[in-house]
C-alpha cells in the first residue's frame, strides 16, 4: 500500500497558473505546497479542538 492517495482537483487555470508560481517561490513543486497548506490548515483545526476521535480514520 502506498504512503500517499491521489487528490484529483480541478481548478481554474488563471488560479493554477498563479499558485504555481507561488509555490516556486517557496521552492515546492505544486502538489507539495498545496499538500503543505492542507496540513497547516488541518493542524489549526485540531488545535482548536475541530475533530472527534472518529474523524482520524477518515
Amino acid at each position: 500500500m502506498s504512503k500517499t492517495k491521489i487528490l484529483n482537483v480541478r481548478i481554474d487555470p488563471d488560479l493554477k497558473k498563479k499558485a504555481k508560481k507561488l509555490a516556486e517561490a517557496d521552492g515546492r513543486s505544486l502538489s507539495n505546497w498545496v499538500t503543505k497548506l492542507i496540513k497547516d490548515t488541518v493542524k489549526a483545526a485540531e488545535k482548536q479542538g475541530q475533530f472527534d476521535a472518529k474523524d482520524e480514520e477518515a
